[in-house]
């Protein structure tokens, strides 16, 4: 993920303004935004049911485990991976990043979590910056374990979540609905409640219901085949 955004950043590594101003270009700014938050964070652990089905493995650990246990494992597993492959890679590429180019300099944001930027925190920015993008990463690994409960193929889990966004995109976006419900805003938005801690609330919570139901969803798909 980190190696993405250099090469989408690197046009503009020889006269950088600042790590902030690289960050939101190489994840927003450059079009790689699908492939870094709905692509990426699904191969760590989004196709191992996949994976396990296709290799027979599933009733070896069910038999060991149980039902509930290999379910919740798997779904927690998914979520976490998905967020942390995310974050990681950005704290990664801040790192190097911040070798020869200051963290922060001016604000040219303009999102809901500016007015920590305002405020003289860029850490505490960077921290709601990379939470935010992060649980879309777990959003889309654990939409990829949800859809391989229904099909088992690795490249099924890899390729539906993002058909089924965009198709959700066209959905939501003709429905008389709440802005931050709309899957443009959940995947790739950044809606303002108010408060930089109430927008990461509102975003934390409608990827957590979305999870959720998938995971609910999930748990009853392999129980289904594990009895069948």
């Amino acid at each position: 993920m980190a190696l993405v955004m250099f090469l989408t950043t690197f046009k503009v590594l020889s006269n950088p303004s600042d790590v902030l101003n690289l960050l939101e270009m190489g994840i927003g700014g450059s079009g790689s935004l699908i492939l870094i938050v709905c692509i990426l964070p699904i191969f760590p652990y989004g196709t191992v049911y996949a994976t396990e089905w296709e290799e027979q493995a599933t009733s070896f650990w069910i038999v060991r485990t149980g039902i509930r246990n290999y379910s919740l494992c798997k779904i927690l597993s998914t979520a976490l991976t998905g967020f942390l492959t995310v974050a990681i890679g950005l704290l990664l590429f801040i790192l190097i990043m911040l070798i020869n180019v200051p963290l922060f300099t001016h604000s040219t944001t303009g999102n809901a979590y500016e007015t920590l930027l305002l405020e003289g925190e860029p850490v505490k920015y960077l921290f709601y910056f990379i939470a935010h993008y992060s649980f879309t990463g777990a959003l889309f690994a654990v939409t990829a374990l949800w859809v391989s409960t229904f099909v088992p193929n690795k490249f099924v889990a890899v390729a539906t979540p993002l058909v089924l966004s965009f198709v959700a995109q066209l959905i939501t976006s003709i429905l008389d609905i709440p802005q931050y419900l709309t899957i443009t805003t959940i995947v790739q938005g950044v809606y303002n409640v108010g408060t930089p801690a109430t927008s990461l609330m509102v975003k934390m919570l409608t990827v957590a219901v979305l999870c959720l139901i998938m995971g609910f969803g999930a748990f009853r798909q392999i129980r289904r085949r594990a009895w069948a």
